[in-house]
Protein backbone atom coordinates (compact mmCIF):
# COMPACT_ATOMS: atom_id res chain seq x y z
CA UNK A 1 0.00 0.00 0.00
CA UNK A 2 1.18 3.53 -0.77
CA UNK A 3 2.79 4.93 2.45
CA UNK A 4 1.05 8.31 2.03
CA UNK A 5 -2.35 6.65 1.61
CA UNK A 6 -1.79 4.40 4.62
CA UNK A 7 -0.90 7.48 6.69
CA UNK A 8 -4.30 9.01 5.92
CA UNK A 9 -6.01 5.73 6.81
CA UNK A 10 -4.23 5.86 10.17
CA UNK A 11 -5.43 9.46 10.65
CA UNK A 12 -8.99 8.52 9.71
CA UNK A 13 -8.88 5.59 12.14
CA UNK A 14 -7.53 7.84 14.89
CA UNK A 15 -10.41 10.31 14.44
CA UNK A 16 -13.05 7.58 14.47
CA UNK A 17 -11.51 5.92 17.55
CA UNK A 18 -11.32 9.12 19.56
CA UNK A 19 -14.73 10.28 18.38
CA UNK A 20 -16.34 7.02 19.48
CA UNK A 21 -14.49 7.04 22.82
CA UNK A 22 -15.52 10.65 23.48
CA UNK A 23 -19.10 9.45 24.01
CA UNK A 24 -17.85 7.25 26.88
CA UNK A 25 -15.54 9.95 28.24
CA UNK A 26 -18.44 12.42 28.26
CA UNK A 27 -20.81 10.03 30.05
CA UNK A 28 -18.22 9.14 32.69
CA UNK A 29 -17.25 12.80 33.24
CA UNK A 30 -20.90 13.75 33.82
CA UNK A 31 -21.47 10.90 36.29
CA UNK A 32 -18.22 11.37 38.20
CA UNK A 33 -15.77 14.15 37.25
CA UNK A 34 -13.67 15.31 34.27
CA UNK A 35 -10.52 15.12 36.40
CA UNK A 36 -11.17 11.50 37.39
CA UNK A 37 -11.62 10.21 33.84
CA UNK A 38 -8.53 12.12 32.69
CA UNK A 39 -6.47 10.46 35.44
CA UNK A 40 -7.79 7.00 34.55
CA UNK A 41 -7.17 7.66 30.86
CA UNK A 42 -3.55 8.70 31.41
CA UNK A 43 -2.74 5.77 33.70
CA UNK A 44 -4.22 3.21 31.31
CA UNK A 45 -2.38 4.87 28.42
CA UNK A 46 0.88 4.73 30.40
CA UNK A 47 0.50 0.98 31.04
CA UNK A 48 -0.54 0.19 27.45
CA UNK A 49 2.22 2.24 25.82
CA UNK A 50 4.86 0.83 28.18
CA UNK A 51 3.86 -2.76 27.36
CA UNK A 52 3.64 -2.03 23.63
CA UNK A 53 7.02 -0.28 23.61
CA UNK A 54 8.68 -3.16 25.47
CA UNK A 55 7.13 -6.13 23.68
CA UNK A 56 6.25 -4.79 20.20
CA UNK A 57 8.36 -1.80 19.27
CA UNK A 58 11.38 -1.72 21.59
CA UNK A 59 12.99 1.33 23.15
CA UNK A 60 15.71 3.21 21.27
CA UNK A 61 18.33 5.66 22.49
CA UNK A 62 16.95 9.21 22.32
CA UNK A 63 18.51 12.64 22.74
CA UNK A 64 17.67 14.30 26.05
CA UNK A 65 15.90 17.17 24.29
CA UNK A 66 13.70 14.75 22.36
CA UNK A 67 12.54 13.14 25.61
CA UNK A 68 12.00 16.60 27.11
CA UNK A 69 9.84 17.72 24.17
CA UNK A 70 7.73 14.56 24.37
CA UNK A 71 7.23 14.74 28.14
CA UNK A 72 6.41 18.45 27.96
CA UNK A 73 4.01 17.63 25.12
CA UNK A 74 2.27 15.12 27.40
CA UNK A 75 2.06 17.66 30.21
CA UNK A 76 0.56 20.29 27.90
CA UNK A 77 -1.60 18.01 25.75
CA UNK A 78 -2.67 15.01 27.86
CA UNK A 79 -2.80 16.80 31.21
CA UNK A 80 -3.82 20.42 30.55
CA UNK A 81 -5.59 20.28 27.17
CA UNK A 82 -7.53 17.11 27.96
CA UNK A 83 -8.56 18.47 31.37
CA UNK A 84 -10.21 21.43 29.63
CA UNK A 85 -11.64 19.18 26.91
CA UNK A 86 -13.35 16.83 29.40
CA UNK A 87 -14.83 19.83 31.23
CA UNK A 88 -16.20 21.04 27.90
CA UNK A 89 -17.60 17.56 27.21
CA UNK A 90 -19.77 17.92 30.32
CA UNK A 91 -21.10 21.38 29.46
CA UNK A 92 -21.22 21.30 25.64
CA UNK A 93 -21.32 17.63 24.74
CA UNK A 94 -18.66 15.79 22.73
CA UNK A 95 -19.72 16.76 19.21
CA UNK A 96 -19.74 20.52 19.88
CA UNK A 97 -16.46 20.27 21.83
CA UNK A 98 -14.73 18.35 19.04
CA UNK A 99 -16.03 20.93 16.56
CA UNK A 100 -14.21 23.55 18.64
CA UNK A 101 -11.06 21.42 18.68
CA UNK A 102 -11.21 21.24 14.89
CA UNK A 103 -10.66 25.02 14.86
CA UNK A 104 -7.01 24.40 15.76
CA UNK A 105 -5.57 24.90 12.23
CA UNK A 106 -7.48 28.16 11.85
CA UNK A 107 -6.12 29.52 15.13
CA UNK A 108 -2.61 28.54 14.11
CA UNK A 109 -3.14 30.23 10.76
CA UNK A 110 -4.28 33.48 12.40
CA UNK A 111 -1.32 33.33 14.78
CA UNK A 112 1.05 33.00 11.83
CA UNK A 113 -0.64 35.90 10.02
CA UNK A 114 -0.58 38.37 12.93
CA UNK A 115 2.63 37.38 14.72
CA UNK A 116 4.86 35.60 12.18
CA UNK A 117 4.17 37.79 9.12
CA UNK A 118 2.86 34.81 7.16
CA UNK A 119 0.53 35.60 4.28
CA UNK A 120 -3.08 34.47 3.90
CA UNK A 121 -4.90 34.31 0.58
CA UNK A 122 -8.55 35.04 -0.16
CA UNK A 123 -9.69 31.44 0.42
CA UNK A 124 -7.96 31.27 3.80
CA UNK A 125 -9.77 34.44 4.88
CA UNK A 126 -13.03 32.87 3.69
CA UNK A 127 -12.19 29.83 5.82
CA UNK A 128 -11.75 32.01 8.91
CA UNK A 129 -15.08 33.73 8.25
CA UNK A 130 -16.84 30.37 7.89
CA UNK A 131 -15.40 29.04 11.13
CA UNK A 132 -16.35 32.21 13.06
CA UNK A 133 -19.89 31.81 11.69
CA UNK A 134 -19.83 28.15 12.71
CA UNK A 135 -18.84 28.95 16.31
CA UNK A 136 -21.56 31.63 16.56
CA UNK A 137 -24.22 29.22 15.25
CA UNK A 138 -23.15 26.49 17.66
CA UNK A 139 -23.42 29.03 20.50
CA UNK A 140 -26.86 30.02 19.20
CA UNK A 141 -27.99 26.39 18.99
CA UNK A 142 -26.73 25.73 22.53
CA UNK A 143 -28.64 28.79 23.74
CA UNK A 144 -31.79 27.37 22.11
CA UNK A 145 -31.36 24.09 24.05
CA UNK A 146 -30.34 25.46 27.48
CA UNK A 147 -31.62 29.04 27.47
CA UNK A 148 -28.17 30.45 28.31
CA UNK A 149 -25.17 31.58 26.28
CA UNK A 150 -22.44 29.05 27.06
CA UNK A 151 -19.53 31.49 26.79
CA UNK A 152 -17.69 29.98 29.74
CA UNK A 153 -17.93 26.47 28.30
CA UNK A 154 -16.66 27.66 24.93
CA UNK A 155 -13.80 29.50 26.60
CA UNK A 156 -12.86 26.27 28.40
CA UNK A 157 -12.94 24.41 25.07
CA UNK A 158 -10.87 27.17 23.44
CA UNK A 159 -8.20 26.86 26.14
CA UNK A 160 -8.13 23.14 25.42
CA UNK A 161 -7.64 23.87 21.71
CA UNK A 162 -4.69 26.20 22.41
CA UNK A 163 -2.93 23.76 24.74
CA UNK A 164 -3.60 20.85 22.37
CA UNK A 165 -1.99 22.80 19.52
CA UNK A 166 1.09 23.42 21.67
CA UNK A 167 1.21 19.71 22.49
CA UNK A 168 1.09 18.77 18.80
CA UNK A 169 3.94 21.17 17.98
CA UNK A 170 6.07 19.80 20.83
CA UNK A 171 5.43 16.20 19.73
CA UNK A 172 6.44 17.06 16.18
CA UNK A 173 9.65 18.63 17.49
CA UNK A 174 10.42 15.42 19.38
CA UNK A 175 10.04 13.43 16.15
CA UNK A 176 12.21 15.91 14.24
CA UNK A 177 15.08 15.26 16.66
CA UNK A 178 14.54 11.46 16.55
CA UNK A 179 13.32 10.31 13.10
CA UNK A 180 13.45 6.62 14.10
CA UNK A 181 11.22 7.15 17.12
CA UNK A 182 8.15 4.89 17.17
CA UNK A 183 4.63 5.95 18.25
CA UNK A 184 4.51 3.62 21.28
CA UNK A 185 7.71 4.96 22.82
CA UNK A 186 6.77 8.56 21.98
CA UNK A 187 3.39 8.21 23.67
CA UNK A 188 4.97 6.47 26.66
CA UNK A 189 7.05 9.58 27.36
CA UNK A 190 4.01 11.79 26.78
CA UNK A 191 2.04 9.75 29.34
CA UNK A 192 4.92 10.16 31.81
CA UNK A 193 4.73 13.93 31.32
CA UNK A 194 0.99 13.90 32.04
CA UNK A 195 1.49 11.79 35.20
CA UNK A 196 4.07 14.30 36.43
CA UNK A 197 1.44 17.02 35.89
CA UNK A 198 -1.06 15.18 38.08
CA UNK A 199 1.55 14.44 40.76
CA UNK A 200 2.57 18.11 40.95
CA UNK A 201 -0.79 19.86 40.63
CA UNK A 202 -3.33 17.23 41.77
CA UNK A 203 -1.37 14.95 44.13
CA UNK A 204 -4.14 14.14 46.64
CA UNK A 205 -6.76 13.04 44.12
CA UNK A 206 -4.18 11.22 41.98
CA UNK A 207 -2.87 9.16 44.92
CA UNK A 208 -6.44 8.13 45.76
CA UNK A 209 -7.25 6.96 42.24
CA UNK A 210 -6.96 3.22 43.05
CA UNK A 211 -9.44 3.53 45.93
CA UNK A 212 -11.86 5.58 43.84
CA UNK A 213 -11.55 3.25 40.84
CA UNK A 214 -12.28 0.08 42.84
CA UNK A 215 -15.35 1.80 44.32
CA UNK A 216 -16.87 2.23 40.84
CA UNK A 217 -19.57 -0.07 39.52
CA UNK A 218 -18.48 -2.83 37.15
CA UNK A 219 -20.17 -0.98 34.27
CA UNK A 220 -18.30 2.28 34.95
CA UNK A 221 -14.97 0.49 35.33
CA UNK A 222 -15.46 -1.22 31.97
CA UNK A 223 -16.62 2.05 30.38
CA UNK A 224 -13.56 3.98 31.58
CA UNK A 225 -11.11 1.24 30.56
CA UNK A 226 -12.57 0.70 27.09
CA UNK A 227 -12.87 4.43 26.37
CA UNK A 228 -9.26 4.96 27.50
CA UNK A 229 -7.89 2.11 25.38
CA UNK A 230 -9.82 3.13 22.25
CA UNK A 231 -9.62 6.91 22.70
CA UNK A 232 -6.05 7.17 23.94
CA UNK A 233 -3.92 4.08 23.28
CA UNK A 234 -5.29 3.11 19.86
CA UNK A 235 -6.16 6.65 18.73
CA UNK A 236 -2.80 8.20 19.65
CA UNK A 237 -0.90 5.24 18.19
CA UNK A 238 -2.67 5.76 14.87
CA UNK A 239 -2.29 9.55 14.95
CA UNK A 240 1.44 9.63 15.71
CA UNK A 241 1.96 6.94 13.07
CA UNK A 242 0.22 9.21 10.58
CA UNK A 243 1.94 12.44 11.56
CA UNK A 244 5.39 11.00 10.76
CA UNK A 245 4.68 10.66 7.02
CA UNK A 246 1.47 12.50 6.08
CA UNK A 247 1.22 16.00 4.61
CA UNK A 248 0.50 18.04 7.73
CA UNK A 249 -2.07 20.41 6.20
CA UNK A 250 -4.10 17.57 4.69
CA UNK A 251 -3.80 15.56 7.89
CA UNK A 252 -5.11 18.49 9.92
CA UNK A 253 -8.05 18.91 7.56
CA UNK A 254 -9.09 15.33 8.27
CA UNK A 255 -10.06 16.30 11.83
CA UNK A 256 -13.41 17.25 10.29
CA UNK A 257 -14.40 13.57 10.47
CA UNK A 258 -14.35 13.62 14.30
CA UNK A 259 -17.26 15.95 15.15
CA UNK A 260 -19.34 14.70 12.21
CA UNK A 261 -18.96 11.08 13.37
CA UNK A 262 -19.72 11.93 17.01
CA UNK A 263 -22.76 14.04 16.07
CA UNK A 264 -24.10 11.13 14.03
CA UNK A 265 -23.64 8.72 16.96
CA UNK A 266 -25.28 11.14 19.42
CA UNK A 267 -28.39 11.68 17.33
CA UNK A 268 -28.74 7.96 16.52
CA UNK A 269 -28.52 7.11 20.25
CA UNK A 270 -30.99 9.84 21.16
CA UNK A 271 -33.24 9.05 18.15
CA UNK A 272 -33.47 12.73 17.25
CA UNK A 273 -32.65 14.85 14.23
CA UNK A 274 -30.24 17.79 14.54
CA UNK A 275 -31.87 21.23 14.68
CA UNK A 276 -31.62 23.28 11.48
CA UNK A 277 -29.23 25.72 13.21
CA UNK A 278 -26.78 22.85 13.79
CA UNK A 279 -27.14 21.79 10.15
CA UNK A 280 -26.29 25.33 9.00
CA UNK A 281 -23.31 25.38 11.40
CA UNK A 282 -22.15 22.10 9.89
CA UNK A 283 -22.37 23.57 6.38
CA UNK A 284 -20.15 26.50 7.43
CA UNK A 285 -17.83 24.03 9.16
CA UNK A 286 -17.38 21.88 6.03
CA UNK A 287 -17.06 24.97 3.82
CA UNK A 288 -14.39 26.38 6.12
CA UNK A 289 -12.30 23.23 5.85
CA UNK A 290 -12.76 23.16 2.07
CA UNK A 291 -11.60 26.78 1.73
CA UNK A 292 -8.69 26.15 4.08
CA UNK A 293 -7.51 23.08 2.17
CA UNK A 294 -7.80 24.85 -1.19
CA UNK A 295 -6.05 27.92 0.19
CA UNK A 296 -3.16 25.79 1.44
CA UNK A 297 -2.99 24.09 -1.95
CA UNK A 298 -2.65 27.49 -3.66
CA UNK A 299 -0.11 28.72 -1.12
CA UNK A 300 1.64 25.60 0.27
CA UNK A 301 4.69 27.36 1.69
CA UNK A 302 2.54 29.29 4.18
Amino acid sequence: MNPAFSAYLYAFGANLCFGSASIGFSKFARNHSPLFINQIKVLIAFICFLLAAVFIEGFISLPTMSIFYLMFSGFIGLFLADSFMFKAFVELGPSRTLMMFSLQPFLLGLYGYFFLSQSMNFFQFLAVFCMIACVFLVLLERNRVTGVWAFRAFLVALLGVVFDALGVMLSRQGFELSPNLGPFEANFYRAVGAIIGFMVFRPKSFLKIKKRFTALSTHDRKLSIMASIIGTFISLSFYLKAIKTAHVATLTAMTITGPIWVSLIEHVREKTLPHRILWIALVFFVAGFAFMTYGLYLNPTH
